[in-house]
């Protein structure tokens, strides 16, 4: 069945600005509309549900008895036109009977943060051309984007491959450069809607706004101001400058000093002794700025290499914490325990009490992505894509509440970015950096 092409709005404005707010106030103010409300974690989820001045069903909170899964809770609900508050894990899982039951009824989107939309798929060449060979995939040009689409011919597989023939018989399975493979997300989710608005900020550095040109998705770009959806007003960092004091001691930034120093695979191929020099770095940072109080302190690193580099006072808060004892804990519960922070938080206020800030990390995307989008002739700046994941870690800190904190940011390119941002007033003052992707 043939689907119009919704209006997609973003909702480009800083974190801090009420963008949240101003959804709910316009989920309000149309109470004769339907809506599917998408956001990062659970706890927003009932934040929204408690702001709302009608009943939406939250699968995350419904009597699961009778029930098979929350995508049956959601499924029911939407077959039902009533409102829904779910998150991005859930909306990953929509099938067919989602798609359909969304159809026709004139439901609109509301997504807090931008989706993951693109995961790189590990697989050697010789795995996938034997798979190949075996007739169990095959692949086919996509019409819109011209990529190599991965198709299953037969899912009568077992084997070390399990995984992957499962992720193609998902579809938007696509093969770039040999065996790359990248599953992207199909823009059927987005084409059951009426209308769609995505809350976010420097949405131009996301993966996201690629994922829209790739599939010929026009967008218009509007702001926020006093709790109202306002003509589009591009932000800078120029006007918090006076509250980021960005550590500028060589002895500690030297580590960082190379163009790709601390990156993922820089950090892969590291040997303990930097490991560990790394890690020493960041105690004396915290240490010297006399951050006796764990609880004022969070640090990111990829989480491969957070057990390498986590070291008191920058540690734990009460006494060390196991891996499965945090596994077991809710995100409150964490925050009061552990104060490494993923790199690519978003969305929560949970960390709004920190001060002291050390980003261990050289944020790059993912190869295949920029090979994807190379590929299709699409544009993807990887430099604002990294301030994009390093400003939306910091504004988790008290500077989402106008309060000053210290910054220990050792990768040279990173300090870098955040510094030119936060010289930027206007279009006018930025920097034309051309990046190879």
């Amino acid at each position: 069945m043939p689907c119009s092409t919704p209006k997609i709005t973003v909702i480009d404005s800083l974190m801090g600005r009420g963008k949240s707010t101003a959804a709910i106030s316009y989920i309000n103010d149309n109470p004769d509309k339907n809506f599917v409300v998408v956001l990062p974690t659970r706890s927003e989820c009932l934040r929204y549900a408690a702001a709302l001045d009608r009943t939406a069903v939250v699968p995350h909170t419904e009597d699961q008895a009778g029930k098979e899964t929350l995508l049956s809770v959601f499924n029911e609900a939407v077959s039902q036109g009533k409102s829904v508050i779910t998150t991005h894990a859930l909306l990953k899982r929509w099938d067919d009977t989602s798609i359909r039951e969304l159809r026709g009824k004139e439901y609109i989107l509301i997504l807090d943060e931008v989706l993951d939309v693109v995961e790189p798929f590990r697989i050697t060449s010789d795995d996938y051309h034997t798979l190949v060979a075996g007739g169990f995939v095959s692949e086919e040009e996509d019409e819109i984007s011209g990529l190599k689409r991965v198709v299953l011919l037969n899912n009568d597989y077992t084997g070390k491959h399990e995984p992957f023939i499962q992720q193609v018989s998902r579809g938007n399975m696509v093969r770039v450069q040999d065996a790359v493979c990248v599953w992207l997300t199909g823009p059927q989710r987005l084409l059951a809607f009426d209308e769609v608005f995505i809350l976010t900020y420097n949405f131009q550095g996301s993966v996201m706004a690629a994922w829209l040109k790739l599939n010929k998705l026009n967008y218009e770009m509007r702001s926020v101001e006093d709790g109202m959806f306002i003509d589009y007003k591009p932000e800078y960092g120029q006007s918090f400058r006076h509250l980021l004091d960005i550590v500028q001691d060589n002895s500690l930034n030297s580590i960082g000093s190379r163009r790709n120093a601390l990156s993922v695979s820089d950090l892969s191929k590291a040997k303990p002794e930097r490991m560990k020099k790394l890690r020493n770095c960041m105690r004396k940072f915290f240490t010297r700025n006399d951050a006796t109080d764990p609880h004022l302190n969070m640090w990111a690193c990829p989480q491969e290499f957070k057990p390498k580099l986590q070291y008191s006072p920058f540690g734990y808060i009460g006494g060390r914490v196991s891996k499965n004892q945090l596994r077991k804990m809710t995100t409150e519960e964490r925050v009061n325990r552990d104060t490494h922070v993923s790199v690519n938080m978003k969305a929560t206020n949970l960390y709004k009490h920190k001060r002291f800030l050390a980003y261990a990390y050289n944020t790059f995307p993912n190869p295949a992505l920029t090979k994807l989008f190379s590929e299709c002739g699409v544009s993807f700046n990887q430099d604002q894509y990294a301030l994009n994941e390093l400003v939306q870690w910091l504004w988790r800190s008290r500077i989402r509440q106008g309060k000053d904190i210290t910054v220990y940011i050792p990768a040279k390119r990173m300090r870098n970015l955040l510094i030119d941002w936060l010289n930027t007033k206007s279009p006018a003052d930025i920097k034309t950096t051309q990046q190879a992707a």
